[in-house]
């Protein structure tokens, strides 16, 4: 079959050049894919362990979500946001019966940032006094200037410069971020679970003492991604639900990365059973076709008029079909419980692998959301940086995809498609361990 719009090579690594893509460039051209598999210009298969930014919980070329949205197609297959849609309403409906009955109202938005930037939005809505957010160190929220302003962007991390958000500075004074749970690298030189929970006093004690004003908002992902795939323990986050109903602070769960079975649960709330209240909820909800959403408490006040919230492709027919069918297989087919039990068996795989491997310092999940620390010595626990992208560059030759941290460069991320089977996770773990063995040889 011949490729539409095929480019030659050589075309390649000029045209390249000519787009602004904001981060490096890793990795082939791909042209297909089929289930956790996908191929590249010279047919080289790889094994996915990213999902493509983690979008494709059903894996690649679904054919019944293809069938839908063709059949959507032949209707109508772009609408502005005033006029409704059926499959908008039935998605309003669908959403609704997987959220606690807490959940009355849903905004859709074309991308996770956007619906980040909502649930912004409706907390200045509900708090009309208070300026100010709280976030986690090491959390993401986006790449909007928003968004990037709650995010690590603008931090030095684990880099000795600053992020690429420092350079809209005038749009980050809102934003005071707060200690994240990172139990393996505690800042507080503590160890979970006999902590305290200092990260959480801290939080407090930030509210109480060092924001000149009322919060807004705290935002927060129960597993942050980006940031180095780092859990919130669950006492956690119990903790922080009290802190904020004590000062009245609203509670926003970025569930975009969370959300639509990868921890296990259908969403994180469900598997901590704290319930915010607001959740944002994107990627694997479309099944690589573009769409978020921002899901609000009934006490809350919504969106207020046509203005508020209005974008172009907020009301997509192609995405909310393939939204919904998504949904249908994720309850049919079980997926959430596949993603717990394909979890626990490569969870166990790398722990096994890590008494073997002294680099692998330390493998956390839940679910198919896991991580692996590189680490220069298991007990200084200095950062892999170098060796980490090395182990990146061996694992392509050995037909494995794997997913870098952003604010963590030394974080491999291991997160395919939540179908795999477990035949595909041994070939993972193998293909894993092969490259391992490879790095030392080089080494």
């Amino acid at each position: 079959m011949t490729y539409p719009y095929e480019v030659s090579k050589a075309q390649e690594e000029i045209l390249k050049n000519n787009v602004m893509f904001g981060g490096p460039w890793r990795g082939p051209l791909i042209t297909s894919g089929k289930g956790v598999y996908c191929y590249d210009r010279d047919g080289r298969e790889y094994l996915d362990c990213e999902s493509q930014a983690w979008s494709l919980g059903l894996g690649f070329g679904n054919e019944e979500i293809l069938e839908a949205v063709f059949e959507q197609a032949k209707h109508v297959y772009h609408i502005k946001g005033g006029l409704n849609t059926f499959p908008r309403l039935r998605l309003v409906e669908k959403i609704l019966e997987l959220v606690p009955d807490v959940f009355d109202r849903v905004s859709f938005e074309p991308s996770g940032s956007i619906a980040n930037e909502a649930a912004f939005k409706l907390s200045l809505i509900n708090k009309p006094k208070a300026r100010y957010f709280l976030s986690l160190y090491y959390g993401f929220s986006g790449n909007t200037l928003a968004t990037a302003a709650a995010s690590w962007h603008a931090t030095k991390v684990f880099g000795h410069k600053y992020g690429g958000g420092v350079k809209y500075l005038g749009f980050m004074e809102n934003f005071i971020k707060v200690p994240n749970p990172y139990c393996y690298r505690c800042i507080y030189g503590e160890k979970y679970p006999g902590c305290n929970l200092t990260c959480a006093k801290q939080l407090e004690a930030t509210v109480k003492y060092g924001v000149p004003g009322p919060v807004a908002a705290l935002i927060l992902e129960p597993v942050q991604a980006s940031g180095g795939q780092i859990p919130c323990p669950p006492e956690y986050l119990k903790e922080v639900r009290r802190i904020c109903d004590e000062h009245d602070i609203i509670l926003i769960f970025d569930e975009i990365q969370t959300g639509f079975g990868r921890m296990g649960t259908m969403f994180a709330m469900d598997y901590y059973n704290v319930i915010p209240d607001i959740a944002t909820i994107g990627k694997a909800m479309g099944s690589g076709f573009p769409i978020a959403g921002t899901i609000l408490k009934k006490d809350l006040l919504g969106f207020q008029d046509g203005t508020d919230d209005n974008f172009t492709y907020c009301n997509n027919p192609l995405s909310q079909t393939a939204a919904l069918k998504t949904i249908e297989i994720l309850i049919r087919d079980n997926i959430p419980e596949n993603a717990k039990k394909i979890g626990e068996l490569l969870t166990k795989g790398f722990k096994e692998m890590q008494k073997d491997y002294p680099i692998m310092g330390d493998v956390r999940g839940p679910g198919l959301h896991i991580g692996i620390e590189m680490v220069k010595d298991p007990v200084t626990k200095e950062p892999a940086v170098e060796e980490t992208q090395k182990i990146y560059d061996i694992a392509l030759e050995k037909g494995l995809l794997l997913g870098l941290g952003g604010a963590s460069p030394h974080l491999v991320k291991i997160k395919p498609p939540l179908i795999i089977t477990e035949e595909e996770a041994n070939k993972l773990l193998e293909r894993f361990e092969d490259t391992l063995k490879e790095f030392y040889k080089q080494k």
